[in-house]
Formats: structure tokens, sequence, C-alpha cells
């Protein structure tokens, strides 16, 4: 594997489990700006940059490449207490306003990371119970137009998105797996949080969703997942969670992204597989979450007959992908017709 991907993953271990590198690890200023880029990518360099602060000096990036990883820290850190702010006006409004109010996804995983403030989090996901209007109202923007899943809305200048689903629901297992958060809401914390299990099932769909829509997969979503799943090994049951993935039909997504996540975080949830996990998949997703270049932009071609061709070639090439999207084999066969002329 690529010496680059190697330290990237050891040093987010690193961050993940509050531990540190060998006393033997060098690492030069070459290997050091091309990580630095890779960490930008997959939007972890604050994770790492923990690391960094609490190694020797001799073992530190040096110069202005330091100063990259040092200044990408610093605005992580100011962004997550200006959002940590608006959500706390938000919060506070909607108590007084009498709403119910649901958060997901980033602000509530950043808690589980051993520094919440270096997991960045792009922007606020919030579900009003029964009061969407309502909840657009209160962010300041009634007039909101859905655009598929929620509205979005500037709020202080930190994008806000205001659920009306909370997936999107185009295939039945997504159709499913709404109708199992929905009747878990009477359960939720006192905090706004779903119930273990729901959120279980919405982080499942929610990471796979970036599969059904561009075929890509951030190595910040996974890690998300398996820090999601470590931090609720007490409260959620494998037995009760591969119950409810039946039901879904996203068992197999389950234990291929489980398998994954427990190698890029450096923990255990074998516990949590059941059955077995297909390999040579494994292996592919690996390579399409880690290769560098999976999140460049692809060139655009004019011709329509090597413009088919190509989408004809990346169809073949990604088909083993199908069996973990949210789909029924006929739901399938439109998505494949989608993947080959739309990217």
């Amino acid at each position: 594997m690529d010496k680059t991907i190697d330290l990237l993953l050891h040093l987010l271990r690193c961050s993940l489990n509050s531990t540190m590198p060998s006393p033997s690890l060098q690492i030069s200023e070459e290997e050091w700006t091309s990580l630095f880029w890779l960490a930008r990518k997959h939007g972890v360099v604050t994770m790492i940059n923990d690391v960094i602060e609490q190694m020797p000096p001799t073992q530190r990036p040096q110069g202005d490449i330091a100063l990259s990883w040092a200044l990408s820290a610093d605005r992580t850190h100011y962004h997550y207490a200006h959002q940590q702010k608006v959500l706390d006006k938000i919060t506070l409004q909607a108590k007084e306003e009498g709403l119910d109010i649901i958060l997901i996804k980033g602000m509530t995983l950043s808690k589980l990371y051993p520094h919440p403030n270096s997991r960045s989090c792009g922007d606020i996901d919030i579900y009003f119970p029964g009061n969407y209007q309502k909840g657009n109202l209160l962010l300041g923007a009634p007039d909101a137009m859905v655009d598929g899943k929620h509205s979005e809305m500037a709020v202080d200048g930190v994008t806000v998105e205001n659920h009306l689903h909370f997936l999107d629901l185009h295939y039945r297992s997504q159709k499913r797996a709404e109708a199992y958060i929905l009747q878990s809401l009477p359960q939720a914390s006192p905090d706004g949080e779903l119930p273990p299990m729901a959120n279980m099932v919405y982080l499942l769909m929610h990471t796979v969703s970036h599969l059904t829509a561009k075929i890509k997969l951030p190595l910040r979503n996974v890690v998300d997942w398996g820090m999601f799943l470590n931090a609720y090994k007490e409260q959620l049951s494998p037995s009760e969670c591969h119950k409810v993935l039946r039901h879904i039909g996203m068992v197999d997504a389950f234990n291929l992204l489980t398998q994954l996540a427990a190698e890029f975080i450096g923990a255990d949830l074998s516990d949590y597989i059941i059955g077995t996990v297909r390999q040579d998949d494994a292996k592919r997703m690996r390579e399409m979450i880690l290769n560098k270049s999976y999140m460049e932009s692809r060139p655009k071609i004019s011709n329509p007959i090597i413009y088919l061709k190509v989408r004809l070639q990346r169809h073949r090439q990604r088909r083993w992908l199908y069996r973990y999207l949210p789909a029924n084999a006929f739901e399938r066969s439109f998505s494949r017709l989608k993947h080959i002329f739309i990217e």
C-alpha cells in the first residue's frame, strides 16, 4: 500500500485511541506534505494534528508544512466553537417555542471523539418532529424550499439543514429505515438525540447514501460509523441490530462497513458482525475509500460514443457495489441504468 496511506491510518488510529506513534517513527518533510494533503481530502487533518502536537519535536513536521497543519487545526476549532454557539441558540429558541428538536450527524458524533472540536462539521442537521414548517420559520427562512430531504439556510454564517425526512426515500430499504426511525422518536434522549438503535439505522443509511449518490465514500464517514459502534457497545445488541437490518435489507452493507471501520479506527468490532464478509468486496471498498484520487473530478468527455463507452466500462467495474446499495433486485435494475448514464 502507498506509504502515505499507511501513515495516515497509523496516525489517525493514534489520535482516536489517545496513543502515541512509535518513538522510532521518522517522517520526511516530503512525506509530511503528502500526508497533509491526503488528510485534508479525507477531513482528518485536525485529528492527526492532535497527535502531532504530542510528538517529540524531532518527529514533528517543520517549516511551512508545520504551519499548514497548525492553521488548519485552528480553523477547525474556530468553526466548531461558532457552530456550537449557533446550535445552542437554535436549541434555546426551539425550547422557548415549545418545539421538540432532534440533532443528527455531525455535532452529535463529535462527542464520541477524544477531542470533539477536532471532528470538523460542515453544517448542522436538524429535525423538528411534526413541525418542519415551524422549524423553517424559527430558523428565519419560512419560504425555504425542500431540496431532496431537507431545506437549507444560513444562520449566523452556519449552514443549517432542516430535515423534512431523515433519509432519501427512493428505495424500499430507505422507506423502511425511515419508518423505523420515526417510530423510535418517542424514545429520543432529553438532549435531542435519536435512541441508539434508530441512530444506528440512520447512520448506516446515511453512510451508504454516499455510495448511492456519487459512488464515493469519504474516510471520515466510515470513521464516524466505527466510533459510533464502539461507543455504543453496551447499548446495541448485535442480534437486535441484525434483526432490524434484515427487515430493511442492509445486513451485508452493515457487515462490510463495520469490518472496514474496525480497521480504520483500530477497535475490535467483531461482535457486531454476524455472518460472513466477502473479502474481495472489502478489498475493493477499502481501495475506493482510501485511494488518494477517489475524490478527484473527472475530465469532461464531449464525444457521446466515447462517453457511453466509458460509462459502461465504469458500470462493469462497479457492479459488485450494488450488493451494498439500498435497493432490491427490481429497483437495482433502474439504478444501474441511472449510474450508466448519469454521474
